[in-house]
């Protein structure tokens, strides 16, 4: 399998809402093959694996990404729910993040520089080298700024009206774009012709 298509499948999961029908359409191969892997784990259903065309996340897959909280029983499921969100960000582009998940760490090493770690906390920075980096890994700003959102900590949505930063949001959007400004394509140059003739030639 495809590691980067793997992260990046997990990394999507991570920011599903339980319950709701997600389409696989969209799916590459490798992730249509981690579907059957999950479904036997639980960590999403199939209303059938062969012909259904979308697929549910479970609880364990909400709490992929959560802390230990996210695995009690489903009595405690709104309290969990309540205590999911984790990540903290500032708009000098800092983010800490309260857990002491390694799943957690790993995926926010992803796409953000990691600089200390203490045991229930990390704290980092969202730099355009760590963005650049993700995106070459086929992770997408969208994905990011999704992942930021689900997974905000409960001040964060107390804040503002706006749950990010906006200039976070603007800035991890425009790191992206950079690298789209340009692409590279194989050429050839041709030069010392010895006569207009043989110029105007490869031009036909």
């Amino acid at each position: 399998m495809d590691e980067v298509e793997v992260l990046s499948f997990l990394f999507m999961l991570g920011s599903l809402e339980l319950g709701l029908p997600y389409s696989k359409a969209n799916l590459t191969d490798t992730q249509l093959q981690m579907l059957q892997d999950l479904g036997d784990y639980g960590i999403i259903y199939q209303p059938s694996a062969l012909t259904a065309n979308v697929f549910y996340p479970t609880r364990l897959a909400t709490s992929l990404t959560s802390d230990i909280n996210g695995l009690r029983s489903s009595s405690l499921a709104s309290a969990s729910d309540h205590n999911r969100g984790y990540i903290v960000i500032e708009t000098n582009y800092r983010i800490y993040a309260y857990t002491s998940s390694n799943l957690q760490i790993a995926i926010l090493s992803l796409f953000a520089r990691l600089i200390t770690q203490y045991p229930n906390m990390v704290a980092g920075k969202i730099t355009r080298e760590s963005i650049r980096r993700a995106v070459s890994m086929g992770i997408t700003s969208d994905q990011i700024i999704s992942y930021l959102t689900t997974h905000a900590h409960p001040q964060m949505h107390n804040k503002n009206s706006t749950i990010l930063p906006p200039t976070v949001v603007d800035q991890i959007r425009l790191w992206q774009l950079e690298g789209d400004r340009m692409k590279a394509t194989v050429g050839f140059l041709f030069k010392d012709f010895n006569s207009q003739a043989e110029y105007d030639g490869p031009c036909r």
